[in-house]
């Protein structure tokens, strides 16, 4: 049997995206292509990033400079581009500030033994948060989907797949989530942007980008705050290691604000968060199916 035909799909806006790069290098291999919606102005921040990735070199990259809307409607131009071109029966579901680590290529080389009643196939994801030595958590994340004539996105933001039915898988595959590494301002633009989009909650003012204080500003999240002891993945690491030069105050503040907040019972109560985290993610290698695409 073909190994199934896997396209990536992708969404940019206006600002720079530091871990792009990193993602597109951790997803040769992995998948035939790459779709994306590159809303930014023209000229686009990200042109020279897409242009030098193996998969514009290789004729794999397909680029679309439709205006952004909402969320749904940018992810549905990946869609009708993906169904136009017949760019394969699986749907790589990454951002751009995701990187994946090798066993990515293994999974998808492996997704025609998933059974048909199954549709998504889920991994795992560590979510740093301003500094790529602490976590708020490991959460599962969808990694790929079916492609069906019917399948859309839905919602303004924290859009939603539909027209696709089927069962989901999880494997015991973790990668990172790297968009809250970077500094305060960004995580409030990001904030005020879904909340043009129709998300309720509380919002920093526009004049007050420049003068966010991380400690009060993050005050929920110190105290949660887990500190990474693994290995990022490979592709990531010449991004990180630019990043620890140019935010190094941030990095520091951030590992101080994070043991300054949490005294010991919190640090207990934190490494059994820890252990539940690893243990949720490892234990589905137990199902002989996600042994099997893992391998």
């Amino acid at each position: 049997m073909n190994a199934p035909r896997v396209a990536a799909h992708v969404i940019l806006g206006p600002r720079e995206e530091p871990f792009l790069g990193a993602l597109l290098a951790s997803l040769e291999g992995a998948v035939h292509g790459v779709i994306v919606n590159d809303n930014g102005p023209d000229p686009s921040p990200h042109a020279r990033t897409l242009s030098e990735s193996a998969f514009a070199a290789n004729g794999r990259l397909v680029v679309d400079r439709t205006p952004f809307v909402d969320f749904s409607t940018a992810r549905n131009v990946c869609l009708r581009l993906h169904r136009e071109r017949d760019a394969g029966e699986w749907v790589a579901f990454v951002d751009a500030d995701e990187v994946h680590g090798p066993p990515v290529a293994r999974i998808a080389a492996n997704l025609d033994r998933v059974p048909a009643e199954i549709a998504f196939v889920d991994g795992y994801t560590w979510h740093f948060f301003q500094s790529p030595d602490w976590y708020t958590s490991i959460e599962r994340r969808m990694a790929f989907f079916r492609f069906g004539p019917a399948v859309r996105w839905e919602g303004r933001v924290h859009e939603r797949l539909h027209g696709i039915d089927g069962r989901r898988i999880a494997l015991s595959y973790v990668y990172g989530h790297y968009g809250h590494v970077l500094t305060p301002r960004r995580h409030a633009e990001k904030g005020r942007l879904y909340s043009s989009l129709g998300q309720e909650g509380a919002i920093v003012a526009a004049d007050a980008l420049d003068a966010i204080d991380p400690a009060a500003y993050f005050a929920d999240k110190w105290p949660i705050l887990l500190p990474f002891h693994g290995e990022h993945p490979t592709a990531v690491r010449p991004t990180l290691a630019r990043l620890r030069v140019a935010l190094a105050d941030q990095f520091a503040r951030a590992d101080a604000l994070a043991r300054a907040n949490q005294p010991w019972p919190r640090r207990i109560r934190n490494v059994a968060e820890a252990a539940n985290y690893e243990l949720r993610w490892r234990g589905r290698g137990l199902a002989p199916l996600a042994r099997r695409l893992l391998a």
